[in-house]
């Protein structure tokens, strides 16, 4: 039947699952459904979502049966959202989704449901198919819920893989932050230090680096710059221009092998030709022994 290929079309876009009212939409009737979620075609989610028998249980099948089931202009949000976004740190667990205060829809069973005076068509987009706050507006609820800590860092991956820019929070947090809600004070904060031309650490290996110089009181490096003489060299996880001290951290996935030794030895003759100092900083110091990481700035 034309109906049954439909809805199954359907299902085939949304990870397997459809709203009764989706399917009441093209041209099921209640007994219809009965008696397709009777047979073993389809089976019921909640009583307002179902699936289709076969498609394959994933993460974001689940996050946009949450979706759905929230009601219209619902949308994965917080830790949900920051997963479906693969932001470092978060993983499929516990589905969260918001919807806005006054839409229409009862509770949902498969979420905690965050009701928001403002969520706005600007804060959300797709990803892959199912609805979710923008990684902007995704940063922005986390710092209601999260340590600042752990918010800053999400802020950064995101700055760092592209996913969205200082501007776009600053633009999020200039709607938000005015009607007095949750992570507005942190969300200042963060962005107080991010100004125009700030270059997010690219792992949490940096990340941790610069807590530990700006715990011991040294002035912080500039971050991933382009350095040479008359010639390129490359771009140095950081650098202290007056002092033309590099610091390079070196991972232990990246520089532990032969060729990386050789390659880094290469480039740092090179920085050495040019004018720079270059310290390498190891990984194991960086996560267990703080104080050598600040001695070894110091001496160079």
């Amino acid at each position: 039947m034309d109906l049954d290929r439909n809805l199954r079309a359907l299902a085939e876009r949304q990870h397997g699952v459809i709203t009764r009212r989706q399917a009441q939409e093209l041209g099921a009737s209640r007994h219809h459904l009965r008696r397709r979620t009777a047979s073993s075609d389809w089976e019921p989610v909640t009583s307002k979502v179902i699936r289709l028998v076969g498609t394959q249980r994933t993460f974001r099948q689940r996050a946009m049966a949450a979706a759905l089931d929230a009601g219209p202009g619902a949308a994965v949000s917080h830790e949900t959202a920051a997963a479906l976004w693969r932001l470092p740190g978060f993983l499929p667990g516990p589905l969260h989704v918001s919807r806005a205060v006054g839409r229409s829809g009862s509770m949902c069973s498969l979420a905690t449901v965050h009701r928001t005076c403002h969520l706005p068509d600007g804060h959300l987009c797709t990803v892959q198919g199912v609805a979710v706050t923008t990684v902007a507006r995704t940063i922005f609820d986390l710092a209601g819920v999260l340590h600042p800590g752990r918010t800053e860092r999400a802020f950064d991956n995101a700055l760092a893989r592209g996913l969205t820019t200082v501007r776009a929070v600053r633009e999020v947090v200039a709607v938000l932050s005015t009607r007095g809600r949750a992570g507005s004070a942190v969300m200042r904060q963060l962005l107080a230090a991010r100004v125009d031309g700030y270059v997010a650490p690219e792992s949490g290996l940096e990340a941790r680096f610069l807590s530990i110089v700006q715990a011991a009181g040294l002035p912080l490096p500039v971050r991933q710059r382009d350095v040479g003489g008359e010639e390129w060299i490359g771009r140095v996880d950081f650098l202290y221009p007056d002092e033309r001290l590099v610091v390079e951290i070196d991972s232990d996935l990246h520089h532990s092998t032969l060729s990386d030794e050789a390659a880094d030895a290469i480039r740092d003759r090179a920085l050495h030709e040019a004018g720079y100092r270059v310290v390498r900083i190891g990984e194991q110091l960086v996560w267990h022994r703080p104080q050598e990481v600040v001695r070894r700035v110091l001496a160079s």
